[in-house]
């Protein structure tokens, strides 16, 4: 968590991972099932950066069948997923060494409905913390990575109406880490990005709304009580409003 000193009047949530379980939690099920390495699954989907099929997809720039398919093919393309895996391995300090796959049959779809399924759970205590503030006067505002399917409608619409502004990727046409993306949000709730507490689960989502000023939480899998304790400490030293206890 890094604190600023700026009064806050309003706070930025991720979803996945934040407002819902995090779709992580599927990965790492399906990675174990099939008997892949911890993360080999989570390495091939960041190492193809923003032209990745799951990165187009979530800018609404390719078909559900076209993400499907392209993502199927990266998620087994094991001269290209083994290489980005060593390379993770020497970056964490873990043996280089390790035995990865020759082969592998990932399910691109079979894989995706199960971290959508995952996703459907939300985090209680984080959607109660959104009602709280949004008790207490503060702008809540939804800054998401998401899809649409084939037929326009946005997965997650349930979750609208707790906030301010939902802002989706798959609408805007840009995606977190994209600075463009935090600032578009900003100006829809009419705050600089110093008045703004913003929580995500992934640290490069983070570190890009910690340059631009914004005050950070980040909501680890099983502590996301921790995470909504922080954002209240905040609130109660440097927000704008009295709180309601």
């Amino acid at each position: 968590m890094e604190l600023q000193t700026r009064t806050i009047r309003a706070v930025i949530f991720d979803i996945g991972g934040v407002i819902v379980k995090s779709p992580f939690l599927a990965i790492s099920s399906y990675e174990q099932s099939h008997h892949l390495p911890a993360n080999y699954i989570n390495v091939s989907l960041s190492k193809h950066g923003p032209l990745g099929a799951f990165q187009q997809y979530e800018r609404n720039e390719i078909s559900y069948t076209e993400f499907i398919d392209k993502w199927t093919l990266e998620l087994n393309d094991v001269t290209a997923n083994n290489k980005a895996y060593r390379e993770y391995l020497t970056r964490r300090h873990l043996d280089t060494r390790m035995v990865l796959p020759s082969k592998t049959r990932v399910d691109g779809e079979e894989l995706f409905k199960q971290m959508m399924k995952v996703a459907e759970e939300p985090n209680r205590c984080v959607v109660d913390l959104v009602k709280w503030l949004r008790q207490c006067g503060y702008k809540v505002a939804a800054l998401t990575n998401n899809f649409q399917n084939d037929e326009g409608k946005v997965q997650g619409n349930v979750l609208t109406k707790l906030f301010d502004e939902f802002v989706e990727s798959s609408v805007v046409g840009l995606r977190k880490p994209d600075a463009r993306f935090y600032t578009h949000a900003c100006n829809l709730l009419d705050v600089s990005p110093e008045e703004v507490v913003f929580l995500d689960d992934i640290g490069k989502n983070l570190s890009a709304a910690k340059r631009l000023g914004m005050t950070t939480v980040q909501v680890e899998i099983g502590r996301e009580q921790e995470a909504v304790d922080a954002v209240k400490r905040i609130i109660r030293t440097r927000g704008a409003l009295a709180p309601k206890l």
